[in-house]
């Protein structure tokens, strides 16, 4: 008899949950789901349960970090992370793969695709979709011809030109949350993808970056900032 495979969601949507256990079942229809609303009730499940795959939620309550990884396969090496998240693919992919995740899948893939990824990674092999297998391509052929090169902090998307300008507002980050309508988790994802681009900790030393390296950025005047791609 064939071991019992065990699939372990790690979401706080209902309605993600809902969909990934209905596709789980329909493909692979011997596996045990289980589920977990917030990065530590997932990190407690794999301490007491054997699991294969972990379906992981960036923006999981209690997660915001490429740590996760670490954190998980410490508990087991060879368990199996595919990040499935709405946050930008071009933001968090090449991250999250470089941390140790066996895959990243955007929410906004279609049901077939999802079902291809879950049992690619199942199967032991790396699971990217086309669009992250450019940004992979690109980011290699750049650090070929200019290795020395640091991440370029103009490449801010529009969200965290946002969330930058609230930043040095003196907003905190559930008023953050609250005026752009999103989760606090979600800005605090964005805040730690803004102090890596700009290789700063804290709001201070980002002011103070943008200011002296990346003057054409901010309006001082309105503490606007603009995005640029």
């Amino acid at each position: 008899m064939n071991q019992l495979t065990r699939i372990l969601l790690v979401d706080d949507h209902e309605l993600v949950l809902w969909a990934l256990v209905a596709i789980i079942r329909e493909k692979l229809p011997d596996t045990q789901v289980l589920s977990a609303s917030s990065f530590d009730q997932g990190f407690e499940t794999i301490k007491n349960t054997p699991v294969d795959l972990i379906i992981l939620d960036i923006d999981v309550p209690g997660g915001n970090s490429t740590k996760m990884i670490e954190k998980l396969k410490s508990v087991r090496a060879d368990i199996r992370v595919l990040i499935h998240t709405a946050m930008e693919e071009e933001d968090y992919s090449i991250k999250y793969l470089t941390a140790g995740a066996d895959g990243f899948l955007s929410k906004a893939s279609p049901l077939p695709t999802v079902a291809e990824a879950i049992q690619t990674v199942l199967r032991g092999e790396k699971y990217m979709s086309p669009k992250t297998q450019n940004l992979l391509a690109n980011s290699y052929l750049k650090s070929v011809t200019n290795p020395a090169k640091p991440k370029e902090a103009s490449t801010i998307t529009p969200r965290e030109a946002e969330i930058i300008t609230l930043l040095l507002q003196g907003k905190w980050t559930k008023e953050i949350a609250s005026q752009l309508g999103i989760k606090w988790s979600t800005v605090s994802t964005h805040k730690l993808s803004i102090f890596e681009k700009f290789g700063v900790t804290n709001v201070i030393q980002l002011y103070k970056k943008i200011l002296q390296d990346y003057p054409d950025l901010i309006d001082v005047s309105t503490t606007q900032v603009k995005p640029k791609s």
